[in-house]
């Protein structure tokens, strides 16, 4: 009979029970992961720090879960709502033993590591009535509201998650609502890069080096929102490997850079160390496809913007 198992059991009662066995084993693990990982939590307080682990055990269990419903009765609930409003359990110190824990994995692994930095947005457009949100769109409009989180997060070369190393979590500033593109550039050009969204990529990669533990090889990876002079320049500082993908064909100083105005011609004239072929996803009207890039590799200078002098 078709859409049946053995035993009349319909097939897709089946895999919803075997999902929700997995889910259950994973839960399981989870919460003896959660005891270890809070296992030295210091919120200034003995009580602040079982509350933490009861409340880490709850939501590993039920990650989809509400709180409520992950809590399982409402004593637990108010426990967890007073744990989250008690001002010693702020983020910081929550995710503290995590990153310690994540170091550890880090030295034991032995390197090197990849660090990829990457946003995440939470919307809560369906909650008008919170407070703290900010635009995460392109308007101010009630839906496009939400909170913003930028992480740090540490991988094996196999792929291994060992971890977060930096996190931050903001709300934009409102803007106003008759604000035009040049009114948005010009606000922003005249805004330093401690005030602007920019200063994430920054701070995390500080905050990566700080923390990632000595004589490992760390490498940070992000998208082409990172690539801006300022960071450019303090991965140099801090002597910080990282590996991004370019936003522009940049300018190059010609005598530091093998003759070349621009990036693009430096490196055609490099030789290729290797080639690779990758698979190209179709993406609306592109087909997919596969294409072989060519690894090349050149010493640059490049030009500061002129913002900079």
């Amino acid at each position: 009979m078709r859409g049946k198992g053995q035993g009349g059991m319909p097939k897709k009662r089946r895999i919803e029970d075997a999902e929700t066995q997995a889910l259950m084993e994973a839960g399981t693990q989870s919460v003896e992961w959660v005891r270890e990982e809070f296992a030295h939590a210091d919120l200034a307080d003995k009580r602040l720090n079982h509350r933490l682990v009861k409340t880490a055990e709850h939501l590993a269990r039920s990650p989809l879960s509400p709180i409520n419903e992950a809590c399982g009765d409402w004593a637990s609930t108010q426990a967890a709502y007073r744990l989250f409003d008690n001002a010693r359990a702020s983020p910081q110190a929550i995710l503290a033993p995590h990153v310690r824990e994540t170091a550890k994995r880090m030295a034991g692994c032995g390197g090197p590591v990849l660090v990829m930095q990457d946003t995440v947005f939470f919307s809560y457009g369906q909650h008008p009535a919170t407070r703290g949100l900010g635009p995460i769109g392109k308007s101010n409009k009630a839906h496009d509201r939400g909170l913003i989180m930028h992480n740090a997060l540490a991988f094996t070369t196999t792929g291994v998650p060992l971890g977060i190393l930096s996190q931050t979590v903001w709300a934009r500033r409102e803007v106003p609502e008759e604000e035009g593109r040049q009114e948005k550039i010009k606000r922003l050009q005249c805004t330093p890069v401690e005030e602007k969204e920019s200063a994430k990529w920054l701070v995390a990669l500080t905050e990566t080096m700080a923390r990632a533990p000595a004589g490992v090889a760390v490498i940070t990876v992000a998208d082409r929102e990172s690539d801006f002079f300022e960071f450019l320049t303090q991965a140099e500082e801090l002597r910080a490997h990282y590996l991004i993908r370019a936003r522009t064909d940049r300018t190059l100083v010609p005598e530091d850079s093998a003759g070349c105005d621009h990036m693009l011609d430096a490196l055609s004239l490099a030789p290729p160390l290797g080639s690779l072929t990758v698979v190209v996803p179709g993406n609306g009207g592109r087909k997919a496809r596969t294409a072989t890039i060519a690894v090349r590799i050149a010493s640059v200078a490049i030009k500061p913007p002129q913002r900079r002098g």
